[in-house]
């Protein structure tokens, strides 16, 4: 699962036709500089985003929603116990 600062930049991000800057993602998100590049590699690394540090312009959103944890299962039906 992803932290409420990668949730929100994922929004911002798909929310935007453009890139925005770090500092503009800082202040949309309400958080600072360091927590924003911290989200953007996590989602990088959980494949939500292809991002390249050194190419910040060049960011594209692969996955705009949360994948749901491998944990989860459909709840049983009441006919299925015994």
């Amino acid at each position: 699962m992803l932290n409420d600062t990668a949730r929100k930049l994922l929004r911002i991000l798909d929310a935007h036709a453009y890139v925005p800057s770090i500092a503009e993602l800082a202040r949309k998100a309400g958080r600072r500089d360091w927590q924003i590049k911290k989200a953007l590699q996590e989602l990088a690394d959980k494949d939500h985003i292809d991002y390249d540090p050194s190419r910040h312009d060049d960011l594209k959103v692969l996955l705009a929603w949360e994948r749901a944890p491998d944990s989860l299962q459909p709840a049983m039906k009441w006919w299925e116990y015994d």
